[in-house]
């Protein structure tokens, strides 16, 4: 099934925006950005016009040569989820580590989880950020993945509405005991599950969203233990794009209260 039409993010606005608001500062400085899906190359030469001292590499399933004269821009041809050549890349570019990774890729929540894990997992810097784009894709049945969102009314259940009328009536109301049992069996009644929509990029999206969340999942009174810190320190969601900077590891604690930290 075709995959409808979409403008360039040099097109959109809001996504320039959101690369503006997190990519300042890298204007003087050196690093490397990865873009996975570079169609005719337009956005690798706005980023190595943008930023002076930038790597700029890319990645698409068609062929892709883009002239460029800075030798600063690199191209290969390969699918996303290709963990041997995102590994070669690193080798070749970046073996200090990938500073940027733009997934303007297959919108295939699929491959696009693949990708994001294996180069979150084991080439991204530390405070590296990671920008996916067009999420919204799992919205859609054009995208092999994709489905029609359908919207569930909000409302109280059944159960909620009849315990919360029994706490108003008078014998309950003016009795502290009976006003107790309808109180919890109201909170007994609600609904434990929001219905969602789970299919492709936004299935994908709602995983990393578990991520941001380790700490409380994973806390030791109330989630399943032992806890651990997200690798996330940061993850926005717009419309369309997903930022997520990635944790840098915290100092060790000392061993002692007497001994001093090396500095």
């Amino acid at each position: 099934m075709a995959a409808p039409t979409k403008l360039s993010k040099l097109e959109n606005t809001h996504y320039l925006g959101v690369y503006a608001d997190h990519l300042q500062g890298y204007e003087d400085k050196p690093f490397t950005l990865l873009e996975i899906g570079i169609a005719e190359g337009d956005s690798l030469r706005y980023w190595r016009d943008r930023y002076p001292k930038a790597t700029v590499i890319g990645i698409d399933i068609n062929d892709c040569p883009v002239d460029d004269d800075s030798g600063r821009i690199h191209t290969y041809q390969g699918k996303q989820q290709d963990t041997g050549l995102l590994d070669r890349i690193r080798r070749t570019h970046a073996p200090d580590g990938i500073d940027i990774v733009i997934d303007d890729g297959s919108h295939i929540g699929h491959y696009t989880r693949q990708t994001f894990w294996h180069l979150m997992n084991h080439h991204l810097k530390p405070g590296g950020l990671y920008f996916i784009e067009d999420w919204g894709t799992g919205y859609w049945p054009q995208y092999e993945d994709g489905r029609y969102f359908s919207p569930r009314a909000v409302g109280p259940t059944a159960g909620e509405k009849l315990f919360s009328a029994l706490g108003k009536t008078g014998i309950v109301k003016n009795n502290a005991f009976l006003s107790k049992v309808a109180n919890t069996l109201e909170f007994k009644s609600l609904a434990r599950r929001i219905p969602s929509h789970d299919f492709g990029m936004v299935g994908f999206v709602k995983e990393l969203v578990d991520e941001a969340g380790a700490p409380d999942a994973t806390d030791a009174r109330f989630g399943r233990s032992p806890q651990r810190a997200s690798m996330f320190d940061f993850m926005q969601i717009s419309v369309g794009h997903v930022v997520i900077r990635k944790a840098k590891p915290k100092p060790a604690a000392p061993e002692a209260e007497n001994e001093t930290p090396a500095v």
